[in-house]
């Protein structure tokens, strides 16, 4: 079957591109990124470990925010 076709053509079909081929991001996309990961972070540990002076005394972020009497 090699027979119909030309050498040539089966030695350009054969070749492989030179080099490595290497998917990389910009850096913009590396910076935004821990950015938002930072932040996301920040208010995390906030909800945990700040406090809200409230009439019955300091009261935990979460707690003030998804507490029980936030519900009702």
């Amino acid at each position: 079957m090699s027979d119909l076709y030309r050498k040539e053509a089966l030695a350009h079909r054969s070749r492989a591109l030179f080099g490595e081929v290497r998917l990389q991001a910009p850096p913009a996309t590396w910076i935004i990124t821990a950015l938002l990961v930072g932040l996301a972070a920040l208010c995390l540990a906030g909800l945990f470990l700040f406090q809200v002076q409230t009439d019955d005394g300091p009261v935990r972020l979460i707690t003030w925010l998804f507490g029980s009497k936030a519900w009702s």
